[in-house]
Protein backbone atom coordinates (compact mmCIF):
# COMPACT_ATOMS: atom_id res chain seq x y z
CA UNK A 1 0.00 0.00 0.00
CA UNK A 2 1.37 3.40 -0.99
CA UNK A 3 2.26 5.95 1.69
CA UNK A 4 -0.58 8.32 0.77
CA UNK A 5 -3.09 5.46 0.80
CA UNK A 6 -1.94 4.39 4.27
CA UNK A 7 -2.18 7.96 5.54
CA UNK A 8 -5.71 8.26 4.16
CA UNK A 9 -6.71 4.95 5.75
CA UNK A 10 -5.29 5.87 9.17
CA UNK A 11 -6.93 9.30 9.07
CA UNK A 12 -10.29 7.76 8.14
CA UNK A 13 -10.01 5.09 10.85
CA UNK A 14 -8.77 7.17 13.78
CA UNK A 15 -9.57 10.76 12.84
CA UNK A 16 -7.55 13.81 13.84
CA UNK A 17 -8.30 13.83 17.57
CA UNK A 18 -7.81 10.27 18.85
CA UNK A 19 -4.50 9.87 20.72
CA UNK A 20 -2.68 7.20 22.72
CA UNK A 21 -4.38 8.45 25.88
CA UNK A 22 -7.77 7.58 24.42
CA UNK A 23 -7.03 3.88 23.94
CA UNK A 24 -9.17 1.59 26.09
CA UNK A 25 -6.40 -0.95 26.73
CA UNK A 26 -2.69 -0.76 27.40
CA UNK A 27 -0.82 -0.55 24.11
CA UNK A 28 2.85 -0.78 23.21
CA UNK A 29 3.69 -0.06 19.56
CA UNK A 30 7.28 -0.04 18.21
CA UNK A 31 9.04 2.06 15.62
CA UNK A 32 12.65 3.03 14.98
CA UNK A 33 13.65 6.66 15.46
CA UNK A 34 16.23 7.70 12.87
CA UNK A 35 17.02 10.95 14.69
CA UNK A 36 18.20 9.17 17.85
CA UNK A 37 19.24 5.90 16.16
CA UNK A 38 17.22 3.93 18.70
CA UNK A 39 14.00 1.92 18.97
CA UNK A 40 11.02 3.87 20.26
CA UNK A 41 7.91 2.42 21.90
CA UNK A 42 4.61 4.29 21.81
CA UNK A 43 3.02 3.56 25.18
CA UNK A 44 -0.35 4.50 26.62
CA UNK A 45 1.18 4.46 30.11
CA UNK A 46 3.75 7.08 29.12
CA UNK A 47 1.20 9.12 27.18
CA UNK A 48 -1.01 9.42 30.26
CA UNK A 49 1.89 10.62 32.40
CA UNK A 50 3.64 12.97 29.97
CA UNK A 51 2.23 15.16 27.22
CA UNK A 52 5.52 14.78 25.37
CA UNK A 53 4.79 11.09 24.80
CA UNK A 54 1.18 11.38 23.68
CA UNK A 55 0.79 11.01 19.91
CA UNK A 56 -2.16 10.94 17.55
CA UNK A 57 -3.11 7.35 16.75
CA UNK A 58 -3.00 7.99 13.02
CA UNK A 59 0.62 9.15 13.45
CA UNK A 60 1.46 6.12 15.61
CA UNK A 61 0.19 3.77 12.90
CA UNK A 62 2.06 5.71 10.23
CA UNK A 63 5.27 5.54 12.27
CA UNK A 64 5.18 1.81 12.99
CA UNK A 65 4.65 0.97 9.31
CA UNK A 66 6.66 3.77 7.67
CA UNK A 67 8.93 3.04 4.70
CA UNK A 68 10.54 5.49 4.03
CA UNK A 69 10.79 7.46 7.27
CA UNK A 70 8.06 9.88 8.32
CA UNK A 71 8.25 12.74 10.81
CA UNK A 72 5.78 12.57 13.69
CA UNK A 73 5.38 14.89 16.66
CA UNK A 74 3.72 14.51 20.03
CA UNK A 75 0.44 16.36 20.54
CA UNK A 76 2.25 19.14 22.42
CA UNK A 77 4.94 19.33 19.73
CA UNK A 78 7.81 18.75 22.17
CA UNK A 79 8.86 15.28 21.00
CA UNK A 80 9.82 14.76 17.37
CA UNK A 81 10.58 11.41 15.77
CA UNK A 82 11.89 10.51 12.34
CA UNK A 83 10.19 7.14 12.41
CA UNK A 84 10.50 4.04 10.27
CA UNK A 85 8.89 0.59 10.42
CA UNK A 86 9.12 -0.94 13.90
CA UNK A 87 10.06 -4.27 12.39
CA UNK A 88 13.48 -2.94 11.40
CA UNK A 89 14.84 -2.91 14.95
CA UNK A 90 12.12 -4.73 16.90
CA UNK A 91 10.67 -7.38 14.62
CA UNK A 92 9.68 -9.39 17.69
CA UNK A 93 8.54 -7.00 20.47
CA UNK A 94 7.46 -9.80 22.82
CA UNK A 95 10.28 -9.28 25.32
CA UNK A 96 9.62 -5.53 25.43
CA UNK A 97 5.91 -6.14 26.10
CA UNK A 98 6.65 -8.62 28.91
CA UNK A 99 9.16 -6.26 30.53
CA UNK A 100 6.68 -3.40 30.24
CA UNK A 101 4.01 -5.35 32.10
CA UNK A 102 6.32 -6.72 34.81
CA UNK A 103 7.71 -3.24 35.54
CA UNK A 104 4.40 -1.38 35.36
CA UNK A 105 3.09 -2.12 38.86
CA UNK A 106 0.59 0.73 38.78
CA UNK A 107 -1.40 -0.81 35.94
CA UNK A 108 -0.55 -4.48 36.60
CA UNK A 109 -0.28 -4.66 40.41
CA UNK A 110 -0.66 -8.44 40.70
CA UNK A 111 1.70 -9.45 37.92
CA UNK A 112 4.89 -10.54 39.67
CA UNK A 113 6.40 -13.13 37.35
CA UNK A 114 6.04 -14.65 33.89
CA UNK A 115 3.87 -17.36 35.43
CA UNK A 116 1.20 -14.67 35.83
CA UNK A 117 1.20 -14.01 32.07
CA UNK A 118 -0.43 -15.62 29.05
CA UNK A 119 1.49 -14.57 25.94
CA UNK A 120 0.64 -15.19 22.29
CA UNK A 121 3.42 -14.12 19.91
CA UNK A 122 2.51 -13.92 16.20
CA UNK A 123 5.45 -13.94 13.80
CA UNK A 124 5.69 -12.37 10.36
CA UNK A 125 6.58 -15.61 8.62
CA UNK A 126 10.02 -17.04 7.93
CA UNK A 127 11.74 -16.66 4.58
CA UNK A 128 13.19 -19.43 2.46
CA UNK A 129 16.72 -18.37 1.54
CA UNK A 130 18.44 -19.32 -1.67
CA UNK A 131 21.66 -17.47 -2.37
CA UNK A 132 23.02 -15.05 0.22
CA UNK A 133 22.33 -11.77 -1.52
CA UNK A 134 22.63 -8.52 0.49
CA UNK A 135 18.85 -8.40 0.95
CA UNK A 136 18.86 -12.06 1.98
CA UNK A 137 21.52 -11.38 4.61
CA UNK A 138 19.43 -8.54 6.00
CA UNK A 139 16.41 -10.84 6.27
CA UNK A 140 18.53 -13.46 8.02
CA UNK A 141 19.71 -10.83 10.51
CA UNK A 142 16.17 -9.65 11.20
CA UNK A 143 14.66 -13.10 11.51
CA UNK A 144 17.63 -14.27 13.58
CA UNK A 145 17.03 -11.44 16.05
CA UNK A 146 13.34 -12.37 16.24
CA UNK A 147 14.17 -16.02 16.85
CA UNK A 148 16.65 -15.09 19.58
CA UNK A 149 13.92 -13.12 21.38
CA UNK A 150 11.59 -16.10 20.99
CA UNK A 151 14.18 -18.46 22.47
CA UNK A 152 14.98 -16.15 25.38
CA UNK A 153 11.31 -15.59 26.21
CA UNK A 154 10.62 -19.31 25.97
CA UNK A 155 13.42 -20.06 28.44
CA UNK A 156 12.22 -17.28 30.76
CA UNK A 157 8.87 -19.05 31.06
CA UNK A 158 10.67 -22.24 32.09
CA UNK A 159 8.34 -25.13 32.86
CA UNK A 160 5.27 -22.99 32.17
CA UNK A 161 6.24 -22.19 28.58
CA UNK A 162 4.03 -24.99 27.26
CA UNK A 163 0.93 -23.47 28.88
CA UNK A 164 1.68 -19.76 29.25
CA UNK A 165 3.56 -18.93 26.05
CA UNK A 166 2.96 -19.78 22.42
CA UNK A 167 4.76 -18.52 19.34
CA UNK A 168 3.12 -18.89 15.93
CA UNK A 169 5.55 -18.48 13.05
CA UNK A 170 4.52 -19.42 9.52
CA UNK A 171 7.16 -21.30 7.52
CA UNK A 172 7.51 -20.61 3.80
CA UNK A 173 4.66 -18.11 3.73
CA UNK A 174 6.73 -15.10 2.66
CA UNK A 175 7.88 -16.72 -0.57
CA UNK A 176 4.30 -17.71 -1.36
CA UNK A 177 3.12 -14.15 -0.76
CA UNK A 178 5.44 -13.09 -3.57
CA UNK A 179 4.61 -15.99 -5.85
CA UNK A 180 1.12 -17.28 -5.02
CA UNK A 181 -1.48 -18.50 -4.30
CA UNK A 182 -3.42 -15.71 -5.96
CA UNK A 183 -7.03 -14.88 -6.62
CA UNK A 184 -8.26 -14.25 -10.13
CA UNK A 185 -11.51 -12.34 -10.08
CA UNK A 186 -11.68 -9.09 -12.03
CA UNK A 187 -10.02 -6.20 -10.25
CA UNK A 188 -8.39 -8.50 -7.68
CA UNK A 189 -6.90 -10.96 -10.16
CA UNK A 190 -3.39 -10.42 -8.76
CA UNK A 191 -4.44 -10.21 -5.12
CA UNK A 192 -2.83 -12.67 -2.72
CA UNK A 193 -5.32 -15.16 -1.27
CA UNK A 194 -4.59 -14.30 2.36
CA UNK A 195 -7.31 -16.63 3.64
CA UNK A 196 -5.65 -19.62 1.99
CA UNK A 197 -2.25 -18.61 3.38
CA UNK A 198 -3.72 -18.16 6.85
CA UNK A 199 -5.34 -21.58 6.78
CA UNK A 200 -2.05 -23.13 5.67
CA UNK A 201 -0.18 -21.36 8.47
CA UNK A 202 -2.67 -22.56 11.08
CA UNK A 203 -2.44 -26.14 9.84
CA UNK A 204 1.36 -26.24 10.20
CA UNK A 205 2.96 -28.01 13.15
CA UNK A 206 3.86 -25.62 15.94
CA UNK A 207 7.57 -25.00 16.53
CA UNK A 208 9.01 -24.36 19.99
CA UNK A 209 12.36 -22.68 20.60
CA UNK A 210 14.97 -23.52 23.22
CA UNK A 211 17.72 -21.01 23.94
CA UNK A 212 20.98 -21.99 22.18
CA UNK A 213 19.47 -25.38 21.35
CA UNK A 214 17.55 -24.51 18.22
CA UNK A 215 13.94 -25.42 17.57
CA UNK A 216 11.79 -28.49 17.83
CA UNK A 217 8.53 -29.36 16.12
CA UNK A 218 5.73 -30.42 18.46
CA UNK A 219 2.76 -32.67 17.79
CA UNK A 220 0.19 -29.87 17.99
CA UNK A 221 -0.60 -27.64 15.03
CA UNK A 222 -0.69 -23.87 15.34
CA UNK A 223 -4.48 -23.84 15.42
CA UNK A 224 -4.54 -26.51 18.14
CA UNK A 225 -2.11 -24.45 20.21
CA UNK A 226 -4.26 -21.35 19.78
CA UNK A 227 -7.41 -23.27 20.70
CA UNK A 228 -5.71 -24.50 23.87
CA UNK A 229 -4.68 -20.96 24.67
CA UNK A 230 -8.21 -19.72 24.06
CA UNK A 231 -9.38 -22.17 26.70
CA UNK A 232 -6.87 -20.75 29.18
CA UNK A 233 -8.05 -17.22 28.42
CA UNK A 234 -11.67 -18.22 29.04
CA UNK A 235 -10.68 -19.72 32.40
CA UNK A 236 -8.84 -16.52 33.30
CA UNK A 237 -11.85 -14.42 32.31
CA UNK A 238 -14.11 -16.52 34.52
CA UNK A 239 -11.65 -16.24 37.40
CA UNK A 240 -11.60 -12.46 37.10
CA UNK A 241 -15.39 -12.34 37.42
CA UNK A 242 -15.10 -13.75 40.94
CA UNK A 243 -12.12 -11.62 41.95
CA UNK A 244 -12.86 -8.55 44.08
CA UNK A 245 -9.75 -6.62 43.06
CA UNK A 246 -9.15 -5.65 39.41
CA UNK A 247 -6.27 -7.43 37.69
CA UNK A 248 -5.50 -4.45 35.45
CA UNK A 249 -5.85 -0.83 36.61
CA UNK A 250 -5.43 1.55 33.69
CA UNK A 251 -3.89 4.86 34.61
CA UNK A 252 -6.06 7.90 34.07
CA UNK A 253 -5.03 11.33 32.86
CA UNK A 254 -4.06 13.59 35.73
CA UNK A 255 -3.01 17.21 35.96
CA UNK A 256 -0.19 16.20 38.27
CA UNK A 257 3.05 14.64 37.03
CA UNK A 258 3.59 11.31 38.82
CA UNK A 259 6.81 9.38 38.49
CA UNK A 260 6.93 7.31 35.32
CA UNK A 261 6.11 3.64 35.88
CA UNK A 262 6.33 2.49 32.28
CA UNK A 263 9.37 0.76 30.87
CA UNK A 264 8.73 1.89 27.31
CA UNK A 265 10.38 5.26 27.01
CA UNK A 266 13.54 4.27 28.84
CA UNK A 267 14.59 2.85 25.48
CA UNK A 268 14.27 6.17 23.76
CA UNK A 269 14.80 9.08 26.13
CA UNK A 270 17.34 10.47 23.67
CA UNK A 271 14.66 11.09 21.04
CA UNK A 272 14.59 14.61 19.70
CA UNK A 273 12.75 17.09 21.91
CA UNK A 274 12.25 20.71 20.97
Amino acid sequence: MAEKEREKLFRKTFGEQLTLRDTLKSVLIPCYDMSSCAPFLFSRADAVEMDGYDFKMMDVCAATSARPAVEVRSVDGRTKLMAVDGGIAMNNPTAAAITHVLNNKQEFPFCNDVEDLLVVSLGNGESEFGNLSPSGCLRIAGEGASDLVDQAVSMAFGQSRATNYVRVQANGIISKMHGGPQKSNGKNKNKIDMLALTEEMLSQKNVESILFQGKKMVKSTNVEKLEMFSGELIKEQERRKTCILPTVVLKQTSSSSPSRTSFATTLSMSSSCN
